[in-house]
């Protein structure tokens, strides 16, 4: 039945947003510190939403010979160092996208067509998140899940303390500088 494929897609769609989205966000953030993109942060208010939306297009031509790339290390028996590559550049990609997408809103909102077509992407993903939370498959997941992250909190604060990523990172090089 057309259930099972729906349930994947619905699936996929919600990872997608939850997860990748938020962390591409967080990782725009990091280039809105790089000079250029500072520079463009300051420029895309003052344009015109249509030449807004033609942004998006950068990503897209940048990283293209980078993908033709990855994929020729593939094909040339570069397996691992092809498909880092081809990551890399999603991530990057992604990330340009997202943050693009923090600044531009507003300006993206005057297009009508943006408007509806926003509209539609919102409504289906509310769609698919109440597909999911409806489903029992989906809601032993998240418990799953939510287990799974108890787990790794307690212990990183059992091994590393309460300070975060840093006091780990400190935690182990302490541990490799004592050891003979």
């Amino acid at each position: 039945m057309l259930r099972a494929p729906l349930l994947v897609l619905a699936f996929a769609i919600v990872l997608l947003e939850e997860t990748i989205w938020r962390w591409a966000r967080a990782l725009g953030g990091v280039l809105a510190r790089i000079p250029i993109f500072a520079a463009l942060e300051r420029l895309v208010p003052r344009m015109d939403p249509r030449l807004v939306l033609a942004l998006f297009l950068i990503p897209i031509a940048l990283l293209f010979p980078v993908k033709l790339t990855a994929l020729w290390l593939i094909g040339t028996g570069h397996v691992f160092t092809g498909v880092a590559l081809i990551v890399a550049a999603k991530m990057l990609g992604t990330a340009f996208s997202a943050r693009l997408y923090t600044i531009a809103e507003p300006r993206l909102m005057q297009l009508p067509l943006f408007v509806r077509l926003r509209g539609l992407v919102t409504r289906l993903l509310a769609r698919a998140h109440a597909y999911l939370d409806a489903s029992p498959a989906w809601q032993s997941a998240r418990r799953a899940m939510a287990r799974a992250k108890q787990s790794l909190r307690d212990f990183r604060l059992r091994h590393f303390g309460g300070g975060g990523f840093a006091a780990a990172l400190a935690s182990v090089r302490r541990r490799f500088r004592a050891q003979p």
